[in-house]
């Protein structure tokens, strides 16, 4: 894959002038959203719209297939989503998986960000079987007790698919996921977990998705939004934040979780850049042998 990223302290490299170009901002998928280009507007009217369908926050067609273990007549939405997440699950080996929502609420994360955790006692529900899920267009069918959290799957998705409504130079930052269509160099101020010096990422011309995934922000005593599947506990990490760039988002996205969780997958290569914090707040780069290097 051809380079098309460097990682390096911020410097004064000349940034792209989005806010020359028509722009929106709105709060959605739990973040400040803002969206940059020719067709923002319906970008934005995209993004809200494809939320309503896939939020577990408030009444939707998924809140209404988690109460009932199936959903007759699915929107081709959640059915698009759901297959994208099924197909991360099968290619992570189940590592990456729409079925932590039990696990999650478990934890505690019930309510949406940043209203406080409401962890509950005793042992974790068993992450289920995401091989049993049947999905087409007709019915999606679930496995006894599993429910569906789409997250950062679900988020990457909404966000590669909203691009298609931007023309020419554009940029859609959705928090920690953020594609970028430039014909010059774009620098992205990626922040440190602990604060401090912004570790900046300087995208060659073209179209990069940059996804950032942690266990710091969206935490509380004892427990992260990062469900591991294989205790149905928050996950136990190396590394605390890490930072994917790839050609598609969605792909970046599920780098980071890999990161965070098996820091060794073979799937790390894909990534044409990968930086990662740990729990001192230094910043690492996996380097082209697959070994991780203090930057």
């Amino acid at each position: 894959m051809p380079q098309a990223a460097s990682a390096h302290p911020p410097t004064p490299t000349p940034p792209v002038d989005f806010d020359a170009l028509p722009h929106r901002a709105l709060r959605a998928l739990g973040t400040e959203v803002r969206i940059a280009g020719v067709g923002a507007e319906a970008a934005a009217a995209e993004l809200e719209r494809l939320e309503a369908l896939l939020t577990r926050f408030r009444p939707s067609p998924l809140t209404r297939l988690n109460a009932a273990g199936r959903l007759s007549s699915p929107p081709p939405e959640l059915v698009d989503a759901l297959r994208h997440a099924l197909a991360v699950a099968e290619a992570t080996d189940g590592l990456v998986t729409p079925l932590v929502l039990p696990a999650l609420l478990w934890a505690g994360y019930v309510d949406p960000w940043p209203a406080p955790a409401r962890p509950r006692s005793g042992e974790p529900p068993a992450v289920a079987d995401w091989r049993a899920v049947e999905v087409d267009a007709t019915q999606v069918r679930l496995p006894a007790g599993a429910e569906v959290d789409l997250g950062g799957t679900a988020k990457s998705w909404i966000v590669e698919r909203c691009t298609t409504a931007l023309e020419g130079e554009a940029l859609l930052d959705a928090g920690g996921d953020l594609v970028s269509l430039s014909s010059e160099p774009v620098a992205i101020d990626v922040a440190a977990p602990f604060g401090g010096e912004p570790m900046q990422v300087v995208l060659r011309p073209g179209r990069w998705g940059v996804a950032t995934s942690g266990v710091v922000k969206r935490a509380w005593p004892g427990g992260h939004h990062l469900i591991d599947p294989r205790d149905a506990r928050p996950a136990r990490t190396r590394f605390v934040q890490a930072t994917a760039v790839h050609p598609d988002l969605r792909r970046a996205e599920v780098l980071t979780k890999l990161a965070l969780l098996d820091p060794h997958h073979a799937d790390l290569d894909e990534a044409t850049l990968m930086v990662t914090f740990d729990r001192r707040g230094d910043p690492w780069h996996r380097r082209p042998d697959g070994t991780w290097s203090r930057t």
